[in-house]
This record gives structure tokens, sequence and C-alpha cells, in this order.
């Protein structure tokens, strides 16, 4: 499993089939994953500094008062140079640059895991990681 706690993947998705199976396919990837069903647990897994996320996946929709766009929002709190890949009804451009996916299939979701995890790996180290230092000296 990944030893790197950046690159700690949560699945938000109230689809438990899709939701389980994606955690699957990752594990399988040797990627470590950590899954909620809903935007309240979802955003309490967000603000534990005790198990960082690093990449999020999540459905627009989601049952309760936090939906995948707040869950979004509060990922680039501290990731403000990574981007998000939310399920939504449409595809549509993101201001934040996350990646829209209009009813994305499982491979759709993996592949674009896979692109924004590359992409980031090559890139020199960036003001995501000065940005979560500063939050948590402060």
């Amino acid at each position: 499993m990944s030893t790197n706690e950046n690159e700690r993947i949560l699945i938000v998705d109230d689809n438990p089939a899709f939701r389980e199976t994606l955690v699957k396919w990752l594990r399988a990837a040797d990627h470590d994953v950590v899954a909620a069903e809903g935007g309240e647990q979802a955003f309490l897994m967000l603000r534990d500094w005790q198990r960082p996320i690093g990449w999020l996946y999540t459905r627009a929709p989601l049952p309760g008062l936090i939906d995948g766009w707040i869950l979004a929002d509060e990922y680039h709190d501290t990731h403000s140079g990574r981007a998000v890949i939310v399920a939504a009804p449409q595809a549509r451009p993101s201001r934040a640059g996350d990646i829209i996916l209009a009813q994305p299939t499982l491979a759709a979701v993996m592949e674009a895991l896979r692109h924004l995890m590359n992409r980031h790996r090559n890139r020199p180290i960036s003001a995501d990681t000065n940005s979560r230092q500063q939050r948590r000296a402060a």
C-alpha cells in the first residue's frame, strides 16, 4: 500500500455498489483508500489532520446537507493546487480546475484519478505543499 499520506484517496458516493467496486479497484492498484457514503462523514474525514486526504472523488448530489460541491471547496482549502473529480448530472467547466464528469463509469473515474496523480507526480514541489504547511503552523 502507498506509504505517502498525501496519496490517500477519499471516495464519496451514495451508490454502495459503485463506491465499493471503485474502492476495491483502487486498493488492487495499491492505493490507500477511504470511503464515505455521505457528505457529512466525508467532511469530517477531510478535516482529520491525523489521516490526511490527498485526492478526492465525489458525487455532486449527496444525501444530507453537505454535497459534493461543498466537499470540493473544503478540499481546496488544503489542496489549492489539486483538482477534485466530481460526478455530476452534466459535465461543465470548473473555475477551480476540477474534473466534472457526467455520470461517469468506474473506468472513467479510475482513468481521471490516474491522470491527476501522474500529472501531480511530474510537477516540481508546488505552492500546494507550502500552503498546507502554513495552515498547520497557524
